[in-house]
């Protein structure tokens, strides 16, 4: 492959802003750090890797680390080819533009969830926050993310208590509400389908491995 197209490529990427934006996105989104590995370095088993192929080149390999839990992947598999094939398809035009790679809507939703997942969100509330119709908003979130605004509010709340059950004395109901959950049942419903375990476990498991 001459390496003079690879350089004329990667020049374009990063003129346009396509990958900082996305690293961004990532960071938002899911607390994920993105990178794009040259061709020939290999992903490691914690990430998620898509090749990014713009023509017949293949500039490297987008990867997402660490990887998600199991309930998660798929939305994080799914948000890597997206933003994948959109930097493919910008950076194949004659002249390639600045844009984000993801919709600015999106990514508004995302950072309102984020700061107010204690309190009682809708989608309803959120798409009036970013303007949109609720429609509108569910559609985007499962075009690019290939989740649902609940499944995304979930993971934000569910975000906030792992850090609480391992580093805090908080009662596990306290953590539940103080997350945003609605009641105790739901919280161990939604923490066991995430990690397998019940909170109490999860709390406890953490303070033999740090040997406490």
């Amino acid at each position: 492959m001459p390496r003079l197209v690879l350089q004329i490529l990667r020049q374009r990427l990063d003129r346009t802003g396509l990958l900082d934006r996305a690293v961004n996105d990532a960071r938002l989104l899911f607390r994920k750090r993105l990178q794009l590995l040259p061709e020939g370095e290999e992903a490691t088993w914690e990430q998620l890797s898509v090749e990014l192929k713009i023509g017949a080149v293949v500039l490297g390999h987008l990867t997402l680390s660490p990887r998600g839990e199991a309930v998660q992947e798929g939305a994080l598999r799914r948000w890597l080819q997206w933003v994948g094939q959109d930097m493919s398809d910008s950076l194949s035009m004659p002249h390639a533009h600045e844009f984000s790679a993801m919709p600015k809507s999106i990514v508004e939703a995302a950072r309102f969830i984020r700061e107010h997942h204690h309190e009682g969100l809708t989608l309803a509330s959120v798409a009036a926050v970013v303007k949109l119709s609720r429609e509108r908003l569910s559609r985007l979130f499962h075009e690019t993310m290939g989740i649902t605004f609940s499944e995304y509010l979930n993971h934000a709340r569910l975000e906030a208590a792992r850090p609480l059950l391992r580093q805090s004395s908080m009662k596990v109901t306290d953590i539940a509400y103080e997350s945003g959950f609605q009641s105790l049942s739901q919280f161990h419903r939604r923490f066991r389908a995430a990690e397998g375990c019940s909170p109490l476990e999860y709390r406890e498991r953490g303070k033999s491995q740090s040997g406490t």
